[in-house]
């Protein structure tokens, strides 16, 4: 069974046994419109994500110690490994490379490993189509005024959450450069691979080693999404005050509960001047988050048992994270805003 649809369930229970419980309210009273019935549709903002850890490292090379002589050392445009006669002398047979650039006028072999560090990006809702849904409410009148009603208000709701970022990531890098000793050799041309059991042109085996740190321009390129489904239960007081004829005021808030249920997905590449990696993955997760809302609307009475309602909300829910093959993606509920409109029924 699919995550969402279990949680749904879960969320309904919970909502049907609230609103059995305040029902069992209206039967202490006879008089009339001490419950109401709302369905709202809704519209959510400001519910942004946050993309981690996108770019990976485009180098299997192991180059290993900065110096010293006797080891196995594979780059991305080349090797520098031990031969048959165990490097003797300080020298080697068993080397290759890929490119005549490689060879400098100063004597040496230069060979090179790149790798992309961490980029992190930000996609929200901004600009972005917004995040539908629907409520269903309850209201429970506990008091009626000459200045207006007050009671208690259960509500479920439900927002699709969908946040793509399909944007090219510039990245940073690091470059080790190693530069072998020729010993006045002629390299023969590239590319070049030599063997361990030779013979073969030798070259030192002890490089020096520059690292440089830099944007080096890598960029990484694919898509990142997040799909997901909110849940949530909110139950607080409310107070309704009248303003002109039929129309009055209505104002709430209190504990909020959500729960996420969400897939995270993303595909990208990362490409360098020495090659480039691909890398996907996915991961589905189930979450339960505590907060709280407040919200205001105007109610519009159009007959005595209908109403109409337009309002917004606020709420806080915090942050909901999960990670897929190294990659992370956070949702931010912190500062959600939602607007309503829907029909109220009363009785």
């Amino acid at each position: 069974m699919h995550p969402h649809v279990s949680s749904l369930r879960f969320v309904l229970l919970v909502a049907v046994l609230g609103l059995a419980s305040l029902s069992a309210l209206a039967q202490s009273n006879s008089d009339s419109e001490w419950n109401h019935f709302g369905l709202n549709f809704s519209v959510g903002l400001n519910i942004d994500a946050k993309f981690n850890s996108i770019g990976a490292s485009t180098s299997a090379a192991q180059t290993g110690a900065a110096a010293g002589g006797g080891l196995g050392r594979s780059y991305d445009d080349g090797f520098v490994r031990v031969d048959s006669s165990g490097n003797q002398g300080g020298m080697t047979w068993n080397w290759g490379y890929q490119n005549a650039s490689q060879v400098s006028g100063n004597g040496t072999l230069l060979m090179h490993a790149s790798s992309t560090a961490v980029v992190a990006s930000q996609y929200g809702s901004d600009g972005a189509d917004p995040n539908l849904g629907f409520e269903l409410n309850y209201e429970r009148d506990l008091g009626h005024h000459d200045w207006g009603r007050w009671g208690i208000k259960l509500a479920f709701g439900y927002t699709d959450v969908d946040i793509h970022d399909s944007r090219t990531l510039a990245t940073s890098s690091t470059l080790i450069t190693d530069a072998y000793p020729l010993g006045g050799i002629t390299p023969p041309l590239a590319p070049y691979a030599g063997t361990f059991n030779g013979p073969g042109p030798v070259i030192g085996d002890t490089p020096t080693r520059t690292i440089s740190v830099g944007p080096g321009g890598p960029v990484a390129t694919g898509s990142r999404r997040l799909d997901a489904a909110l849940y949530d239960l909110r139950l607080g007081p409310f107070i309704e005050l009248p303003l002109w004829g039929r129309l009055t005021w209505q104002v709430g808030g209190g504990l909020a509960l959500g729960i996420v249920d969400s897939t995270f997905t993303f595909a990208d590449t990362t490409t360098t001047t020495v090659g480039a990696v691909q890398a996907s993955g996915s991961n589905s997760r189930s979450s339960g988050l505590v907060g709280a809302y407040a919200e205001a609307g105007l109610v519009y009475r159009v007959s005595r048992p209908i109403s109409v309602f337009a309002g917004a909300q606020f709420q806080y829910l915090g942050d909901f994270a999960q990670s897929a093959a190294g990659r992370t993606a956070q949702l931010d509920l912190s500062q959600s805003v939602f607007f309503l409109a829907g029909v109220q029924w009363h009785f």
